[in-house]
């Protein structure tokens, strides 16, 4: 990705997988529902606002039509 907030977005959802994948095996996880819906919520905010910012940059556009061998639209 050329795109610098693409990246920086990834970085963080990607940080907050880690996180929620350490709170899954640990034993708190299993005492406090409360401690894992959070870390839940936080990682898929994270993928959300990927996915936002994804649908919208020019970058990502571009290279999801270079990945199906397709054609960008012409702007």
């Amino acid at each position: 990705m050329n795109c610098s907030e693409c990246r920086d977005l990834y970085r963080i959802y990607q940080s907050r997988n880690a996180q929620y994948i350490e709170a899954r095996s640990a034993a708190f996880f299993q005492v406090s529902a409360q401690i894992a819906m959070r870390t839940w919520g936080k990682l898929q905010r994270a993928l959300t606002d990927l996915r936002e910012h994804q649908a919208e940059c020019p970058w990502a556009i571009t290279a999801e039509y270079i990945s199906q061998n397709r054609r960008p639209p012409s702007a």
